[in-house]
């Protein structure tokens, strides 16, 4: 049974302010104490160029992410709207207030080439979930954000940049034992409309064009399995694009709480990759979720959103048309 969405919201300037100073310890104390976000001087970057990166990084940080206390604190603000993204438990159990939205209502598998809902659907589904242009969303899930980053890609894309995740989710939260409550809140309906955004959707013709080209990347979330063709997950063809790089989307959280790792190490994880802060860049997993987790930590460390931008079809386009390249590894 589908359940109610819900909501509560706050002030992005108060989340700033008030929230920026835990995130601005975390990932500037790994900056400056450490050298820089880069945990070391970057070549070829000026020391300008390095302090603003390091700026970005903290800010976007600030802004991205809350974490438990603070939400315990504030979970009667009447600007808050929590979105429960987990696929099953919110009947038995969820933060108080949170509404439930299925992860499946945000992307439509047989709508090609974008597989987004329409503006107007969005809009329905926003304002039923009790999300105005004007409301903070707090997004969390159980595993580690896989679910809650489709949820902040597809604001983001519809012109909705106030939406944060709870840090560590629901693991961290019920490991810290804090409130839960297993009652629906009591929603009014508002109005959302869809606005120009940032973070793109990139369509398969957009990923043809983007395999070697200078200055692009394309990232793949998935697992080795899937990139050497072993793990099908019920698609035709197995394999990789053309000259993309993986970034399993695993690898940036702490395999313990689920939280996110510091600026720092997720920084050198996309530089050793050849990521440069620069680069336009496409994600791609299955069927768009580990693929928004690679976009939101990107963000998380402060990369243009203008130059993200998630295949949304992904391997399940990909890999069962006929007419699309794969590379398949040789044994």
């Amino acid at each position: 049974m589908r359940r109610p969405f819900v909501v509560t919201r706050f002030s992005t300037a108060f989340n700033v302010r008030h929230r920026g100073w835990y995130c601005l310890f975390g990932v500037v104390g790994g900056l400056v104490f450490g050298g820089s976000v880069f945990g070391g001087t970057s070549v070829g970057m000026s020391a300008e160029g390095e302090s603003k990166v390091v700026h970005q990084a903290a800010s976007a940080r600030a802004t991205l992410l809350v974490d438990a206390a603070w939400l315990s604190s504030h979970l009667n603000d009447p600007n808050i709207r929590i979105v429960d993204m987990r696929p099953r438990g919110y009947a038995d159990g969820h933060i108080p207030g949170a509404v439930w939205l299925d992860n499946n209502a945000i992307r439509i598998a047989n709508r090609p080439p974008t597989f987004l809902p329409t503006a107007a659907e969005f809009e329905e589904l926003m304002g039923r979930l009790g999300v105005s242009n004007a409301t903070r969303v707090i997004a969390y899930d159980e595993r580690g954000g896989i679910y809650a980053t489709r949820l902040w890609w597809i604001l983001n894309h519809y012109g909705h940049d106030n939406i944060a995740l709870l840090d560590g989710g629901w693991t961290k939260w019920t490991a810290d034992q804090r409130s839960t409550t297993a009652s629906t809140p009591a929603l009014a309906a508002t109005a959302f409309k869809v606005r120009p955004g940032t973070v793109k959707v990139a369509t398969a013709q957009d990923v043809l064009g983007a395999i070697n080209k200078p200055g692009t990347k394309l990232v793949d979330a998935r697992t080795q399995g899937e990139i050497d063709g072993k793990d099908l997950r019920n698609i035709k063809r197995g394999g990789y694009i053309e000259s993309s790089i993986p970034v399993y989307w695993e690898d940036t959280l702490d395999p313990v709480t689920r939280t996110f790792k510091s600026a720092a190490e997720i920084q050198q994880l996309y530089r050793n990759r050849g990521i440069q802060s620069g680069d336009d860049v496409i994600t791609y997993c299955q069927v768009g979720m580990r693929a928004s987790h690679d976009l939101f930590t990107l963000a998380l460390i402060g990369h243009d959103l203008n130059k993200l931008r998630n295949y949304y079809g992904s391997w399940e386009e990909w890999g069962n048309r006929d007419d699309t390249p794969i590379k398949v590894k040789v044994p």
